[in-house]
């Protein structure tokens, strides 16, 4: 019908909640779409029908807009046709509103065929716009400018080294396939696949390099950001190409490329397409309240499911396994930080135990001691690996641990050549818990207190004035070698631990100031970098989880709301690194790691800057159950119960063993963009347990 026989300002649109609305209007033989504002300002133009074709050589595209329009029940249906070569593409769009939000439900069918390939999208123009005053958000990815990114990132510096750039992603790529933007007067707009399919083929999830692929099977797409000059096009295309920049499945700088990824289908007689989108139109006084509150929307439309595990078997499984890893040598005893999690023939194990970032041997002992009632050899065997590093000199610090052949000391990354705050801040925080559960009991163990007084002490006098930490010292001396503070969260929790112990006002004092520092130094902006200590000072879901530990921390010493409200920050940071939607694995690909039917929900990217996953906000459990009992939002509680849950869905388990040597064993991490559902090695790190059981114990 033509659009005149309807009332412009009802049935010819499609309403945001902020008043805009999508609205139809006819040119000539076609029927366009564009976004006004409630005052009837145009906000953006709507290219409903974006074809991309693809003729084995060169690429072209072809715009399309409607040729019919109808009133259905809840919206319009709309149809497009594009004639190639003879062949037609038969587009059929509903538009609607679904909870609240605009939404696209797209059939596109194929009638004839052609030699050439295609993919549809949805684009949307905003004028006016430049990527510096345009904040991105891409979960897990992208959060705001490039700052904090390496630039061959997706989204990196160098997508826009020419003044503008194009950022496709894959959606397997994304915690949430979602893709938003907040510009420069708060005005904000995001995308979302409300009901992603996501499957994939061998030789899409085998290519590690950047091809060209054409496939009727491949069915997950892409969003899209393209910028130039003061345009910006957005939106999302199927299948699901991606460029610039991809990745190739390792870690970075190796795993960075600057190529496209392009996807197809081929122009074939019965092809069908059939993809959802949800689009939000809103405005927000900052970008922490635009991405934290375009997340939750997507939360609440995707519904991800608990995947409900057999906790209690799961803890006592899980420690089960310690007692036979540990090495005894050199008058020492702990664990490696590699063993090989398939191969019980495997003797590599790496030759030394360290006690923070990925080798966690003073937690471990802590989590034996918790669970000692299990067997009483647990106790004894944490007191023997405490023990076993108590003469590593601290004052300054020599080491992060220790090398069994020789006792020797060790540090996390030898290559480095740096002791890490984040080391000595995951092992002194855990130790001074394993203190406390002692003395509680009745045993004093006054080495341990003054084993972590003594490195207390020198780290203390290592604070900047403005409150911050270096990140790295030369080992054995107190000169730095990393000078940047973006991670002095990481000390936060043993201060306020060595105040609740001794009393003392001065480890308060510091780790106040140490709080008020991260927080005026960019998380206020709801950004939160410098976790991990093997990718220095980039996003990553570490600084987040770190630095809620650390608010969590001050709040429960001093009861500040202050300190409650920036752990809320820091965990709407951190949440947005979860998966929310089920990433199907490949039938029949034998490289795979990541078992069939096995939901995704709950893993978490990394970091920024490649797309490896992992379980480690497992250990995050009772930080976001403390914020469910703290503030009586009930968001939090069903995040806690994701984490608990779902990231314990591959580990091995008595009549599950999947492809592990024994119940209680799993894999460090695995990737779910290409190569999806494998990781770079098959190993266990004493982490990969010690998370888990603080997030089943705390």
């Amino acid at each position: 019908l033509p659009l005149s026989c309807f009332p412009m300002n009802r049935t010819g649109e499609i309403g945001f909640q902020n008043g805009a609305a999508l609205v139809f209007s006819r040119r000539g033989q076609d029927i366009e779409l564009q976004i006004s504002s409630g005052e009837g300002f145009p906000i953006a133009t709507v290219r409903p029908v974006r074809i991309e074709l693809f003729n084995g050589k060169e690429r072209s595209t072809v715009y399309s807009g409607y040729s019919e329009l109808k009133k259905s029940a809840n919206g319009f249906a709309a149809k497009a046709e594009i004639v190639v070569d003879g062949a037609k593409l038969v587009v059929t769009d509903h538009w609607s509103v679904q909870d609240q939000s605009p939404s696209l439900l797209r059939s596109l069918e194929v009638e004839g065929s052609s030699s050439k390939a295609f993919m549809s999208a949805i684009e949307f123009e905003f004028k006016g716009h430049k990527r510096g005053n345009t904040e991105y958000f891409a979960p897990g990815m992208i959060y705001g400018s490039t700052d904090n990114l390496t630039p061959n990132a997706i989204g990196g510096i160098n997508v826009y080294e020419k003044g503008g750039g194009k950022v496709w992603i894959r959606e397997d790529r994304l915690p949430a396939p979602m893709l938003a933007f907040r510009f420069e007067d708060g005005s904000s707009f995001s995308i979302l696949e409300s009901n992603p399919s996501g499957q994939t083929t061998l030789m899409d999830t085998h290519t590690a390099d950047a091809q060209t692929i054409i496939d009727e099977n491949l069915r997950f797409g892409s969003l899209f950001a393209e910028q130039k000059d003061e345009i910006l096009k957005v939106g999302f295309a199927y299948p699901g190409s991606e460029g610039e920049f991809t990745y190739r499945g390792v870690t970075y700088p190796d795993g960075q490329l600057h190529q496209w990824r392009k996807r197809y289908h081929p122009i074939k007689d019965g092809l069908t397409q059939a993809y959802t989108v949800t689009f939000e139109l809103s405005h927000y006084p900052d970008f922490q309240t635009f991405y934290s509150s375009e997340w939750n929307k997507a939360f609440e439309k995707l519904k991800p499911q608990v995947n409900h595990q057999d906790i209690e078997l799961a803890r006592k499984t899980m420690l089960s396994i310690i007692p036979d890893l540990v090495i005894r040598k050199s008058g020492k005893v702990g664990l490696a930080n590699w063993y090989d999690a398939t191969d019980p023939k495997d003797k590599l194990v790496d030759d030394k135990a360290v006690f923070g970032f990925t080798g966690k041997n003073l937690e471990m002992a802590y989590y034996l001691l918790y669970n000692a009632e299990l067997d009483p050899e647990y106790k004894k065997l944490a007191c023997e690996i405490i023990d076993s590093f108590l003469d590593l000199k601290v004052n300054p610090p020599a080491g992060e641990g220790y090398y069994f052949d020789s006792g020797r000391p060790a540090l996390a990354i030898p290559a480095h050549n740096h002791i890490y705050l984040r080391s000595y801040g995951d092992g002194m925080k855990v130790l001074a818990r394993a203190y406390k559960l002692e003395k509680e009991s009745g045993t004093d163990h006054p080495a341990w207190l003054d084993w972590m007084t003594t490195f207390g002490e020198w780290v203390l006098g290592q604070q900047y004035p403005d409150g911050g930490f270096p990140r790295a010292w030369k080992p054995g001396t107190s000169e730095i070698s990393a000078a940047s503070s973006a991670s002095s969260y990481n000390i936060v929790p043993f201060l306020c631990e060595m105040h609740n112990i001794t009393e003392e006002d001065k480890w308060l004092a510091a780790a106040k100031q140490t709080g008020e520092f991260s927080w005026a130094s960019g998380q206020k902006n709801g950004r939160f970098v410098g976790g991990t200590i093997d990718n220095p000072d980039v996003l990553d879901k570490e600084a987040g989880t770190l630095s809620l530990e650390a608010y969590l921390a001050l709040f429960e010493t001093t009861r500040d709301k202050t300190w409650l409200h920036r752990a809320e920050v820091a965990a709407q940071f951190a949440e947005t690194w979860i998966y929310i939607w089920d990433v199907p694995m490949v039938k029949g690909d034998p490289r795979k790691e990541w078992a069939s039917g096995v939901s995704t929900v709950g893993l978490q990217l990394i970091s920024s800057g490649h797309s490896l996953v992992d379980n480690y906000m497992c250990f995050d459990v009772d930080e976001y159950a403390k914020l469910y009992k703290y503030t009586g939002n009930k968001h939090y509680f069903d995040v806690a119960k994701i984490l608990l849950h779902n990231t314990k869905g591959m580990l091995a388990l008595p009549g599950r063993p999947y492809q592990y040597r024994a119940p209680g064993w799993i894999q460090e991490h695995w990737s779910l963009a290409p190569p999806r559902g494998k990781g770079l090695h098959p190993g266990w790190l004493p982490w990969v347990t010690t998370s888990a059981l603080n997030g089943i114990c705390e």
